[in-house]
Order: C-alpha cells, then sequence, then structure tokens
C-alpha cells in the first residue's frame, strides 16, 4: 500500500506553553522596570531584532535605545497600563494592546495633563519582538511648545541641546534628558514666580 502523507510527514514542532498570562506578567514587569528607569530591565525586555516603530515612524534598534535613555534620564513615568488581548498564537506569541499615560519632565512640571499613549507589544518566550508607540491628544506639544520657546528666551545657547532628538549617542541622550529635567524645574520656579501659566504667554 502506499505511504501517506502523514505518515512520512515530520513530526510537528512541539509548542512553548507561553501563554497570555505570562504576556501580562512580562508587560507588568516592562512598566515597572521603566517607571524604575532600569534601562538595562528594560532592553533586556527585548530580541536583538525587534521591530520598533510609532507615530514617528520606524526606529533603529540603537534609535529606541537612544529613546528610551532620554526619556528615562529625565525620569518619564508611565501610568500603570489597561493591557487587552489583542492576538494570541498558541505556545508562539501574543500581543497585547496596553493603554497608559506619559508624563516627562516638562509634562510633570508643569502638573499637566499625562499624554495619553497605546502600546502594542508582541511577546514571545523569548522577549518583545514588536514595539509600536502610538500617542493621542493632548500630544507632547502642549507643554513642549511653551517649554521651548521659554529655553529661546531665556537659555538660547542651551536651548539645542535639550530639543527633542537632538542627539546621536545614548550618552547624548542621557545628558539630553538631564538637562530637560533641570530647565523644566526652573521653568516651573519662573512660572510660579511671576504668578502665570505655562500656556498664557508668560
Amino acid at each position: 500500500p502506499t505511504t501517506s502523507a502523514a505518515s512520512t510527514a515530520a513530526p510537528a514542532t512541539t509548542l512553548s506553553d507561553y501563554d497570555v498570562l505570562d504576556a501580562r506578567d512580562d508587560a507588568a514587569a516592562y512598566f515597572d522596570a521603566y517607571n524604575e528607569g532600569n534601562v538595562d530591565a528594560v532592553v533586556g525586555f527585548f530580541v536583538g531584532d525587534a521591530e520598533v516603530s510609532g507615530n514617528f515612524g520606524s526606529l533603529t534598534r540603537a534609535g529606541w535605545e537612544q529613546l528610551l535613555a532620554w526619556n528615562l534620564a529625565q525620569g518619564t513615568v508611565l501610568s500603570p497600563p489597561s493591557c487587552l488581548l489583542a492576538e494570541e498564537l498558541v505556545g508562539v506569541s501574543v500581543r497585547l494592546v496596553c493603554d497608559h499615560g506619559n508624563s516627562g519632565a516638562v509634562v510633570q512640571a508643569v502638573d499637566g495633563e499625562a499624554v495619553p499613549i497605546r502600546l502594542t507589544l508582541t511577546f514571545t518566550e523569548e522577549g518583545i519582538t514588536k514595539w509600536r508607540r502610538d500617542f493621542g491628544n493632548p500630544d507632547f506639544n502642549v507643554v513642549g511648545i511653551p517649554f521651548a520657546e521659554w529655553m529661546m528666551t531665556h537659555h538660547p545657547d542651551v536651548a539645542p541641546s535639550v530639543e527633542f532628538d537632538n542627539w546621536n549617542s545614548v550618552e547624548g541622550a542621557e545628558r539630553n534628558g538631564v538637562l530637560t529635567a533641570q530647565y523644566a524645574a526652573e521653568w516651573r520656579a519662573y512660572l510660579d514666580a511671576n504668578n502665570c501659566a505655562y500656556d498664557d504667554g508668560c
């Protein structure tokens, strides 16, 4: 008798038991590490060839690590996420959509409203393979533009050093982040001293 295809096929690959509960735990750990400012731990969640993208387009691994360093150096805080299951390929990958708020140093300085973020994370047992960030309104420009204008008026020589994305290394991004936090605090003191709000042209 003819041998059936089923009897000659290679055995099925054994699937891992990684599931949505594991992914939720990893997402929570990712947010905790971020809020602790632990760069190494956050980077450790990603596989080497993870795809990173968002409103800003695609990023290289180096570009994403610089963005991360900038955020953590200035003390960016992420609110606790609400993560929903978007897709589960049993034993292969889990995609979560996590909504949360993002408050950088400039937002914190003026007690501004956190920028709403939708973070889409695809997990495998090896780590995050896809990361996409989409932000809504109010966006970062609401406080970012008044801060940049104040910097140009009061610290024109330093202003370029705190411009977003004005770096080409992790170390440069960290320096930018530290300066951003420093001058955001000075901006808040200026607003308080002049009894005005960031959005009224003070």
